[in-house]
């Protein structure tokens, strides 16, 4: 059986990256260049913005359903499942403050997650609700460990999609298949996947999911999205309400607290509109990609970066298992300090993220392999200096 059709890259670079003009760029785990259209597509916000102030109110809401609607593409859901969140962080806090927690309760994640996962979570033990981290096993969070720190008190798992240290891709079917057994939410972090690994919310049993947009989806800082199924939404109760957050929005003249049908309910205000407009733009160019094809092509790169890094004598630290691996590789360089080789690579122009004591690179789908080579030039010239 073939593969996906592989992506002409060239023209790809020309007209949306020129951020390959002038640096070697394989930090898309950490913050993202924007492509062309998102920021031709903010810029324009602004210029309305300017030239019009909220005469084209409606377009705004246009832009929105737009969004709401690839996101939810993009994840395998239907956009009243969609809420607009400012990052990640607020859409885990939103379940996190919002569920409803009796006393002695538990919740199980891992300890090696993201900040952003962790710290809603352990807020909880002043409600009593105890925070049950289990340790990962030379990197990865394996589900049987998981699973044997669960009983009958356990109400939700948390956990990203892609550990953000060494890039282990967690399987989200199989412990999403656990949850819905054994009647427990299941909450992922969803930042270091979407974009490049393809994400299907209903065959995965994932029953909320937040993710930024500025990772993997190639989006600005500060606008991302929230997932909440409709099995579960009126079981998260929304903590911060606005004038957005209830279902006749628009009728300012009579108070009708009924919350929204759907996701927007947790929409508590007016929308970034520059950022929305760049986001929704950047998932125009990943779903005329395609995820599938995207994947395909980063996995090629994962594997370039991979041998080069074995060749050098390095110590990869991600999974080499094809089914643990994501866009991360992080690997060590010995008998230098990887700290100064990180410093010395940005000073060369080539930007990656230290992390786990050692480099972390992170190719998305317009990088090629040329690149990958230049990138292991650099860095042996630089270890080579220190």
């Amino acid at each position: 059986m073939e593969g996906p059709l592989p992506i002409d890259v060239g023209p790809i670079r020309a007209a949306e990256f020129p951020v390959t003009e002038h640096l070697l760029y394989f930090n898309h785990a950490g913050v993202s260049p924007i492509p062309s259209r998102a920021a031709e597509a903010g810029i324009r916000m602004l210029q309305r913005s300017r030239d019009e102030g909220a005469w084209q109110l409606r377009k705004w809401e246009e832009l929105s359903d737009e969004a709401r609607r690839r996101f939810a593409t993009l994840v395998g859901a239907s956009p009243e499942e969609i809420a607009f969140v400012k990052n990640t962080s607020e859409g885990l806090s939103f379940v996190a403050a919002g569920f409803p927690w009796k006393d002695g309760d538990n919740l199980v994640t891992s300890d090696v997650e993201y900040p952003s996962n962790i710290y809603p979570w352990m807020r909880l033990r002043v409600r009593n609700v105890d925070v049950r981290m289990v340790q990962a096993r030379e990197g990865r969070v394996r589900k049987e460990d998981l699973f044997a720190a669960c009983d009958g008190k356990t109400r939700l798992i948390a956990l990203s999609s892609v550990e953000f240290a060494n890039g282990y891709r967690n399987d989200l079917p199989g412990i999403g298949e656990y949850c819905q057994r054994h009647g427990i939410f299941f909450c992922v972090d969803g930042i270091q996947s979407l974009g490049v690994l393809p994400m299907d919310v209903k065959s995965f049993g994932v029953d909320a999911l937040s993710a930024d947009g500025h990772k993997w989806l190639l989006g600005p800082e500060g606008v991302g999205a929230f997932y909440i199924s409709r099995d579960v939404m009126e079981m998260v109760e929304p903590v911060i309400l606005g004038w957005h957050s209830v279902k006749n929005r628009f009728d300012f003249d009579h108070y009708d607290f009924r919350l929204s049908p759907d996701a927007r309910r947790f929409e508590p205000g007016s929308m970034n509109t520059v950022g929305l407009a760049a986001f929704n733009a950047s998932m125009d160019l990943l779903l005329s990609v395609g995820v599938d094809r995207i994947w395909e092509r980063v996995r090629r790169l994962t594997e370039r970066i991979l041998e080069k890094s074995r060749e050098e004598g390095y110590e990869v630290i991600s999974p080499d298992h094809p089914e643990e691996r994501s866009g991360i590789v992080t690997f060590r360089v010995p008998g230098v300090d990887n700290s100064a080789l990180w410093k010395a690579l940005l000073a060369r122009k080539a930007a990656c993220a230290p992390r786990a004591g050692g480099i972390r690179l992170s190719p998305h789908f317009y990088n090629t392999p040329e690149e990958v080579d230049r990138m292991f030039a650099l860095l042996r010239e630089a270890r080579d200096r220190l």
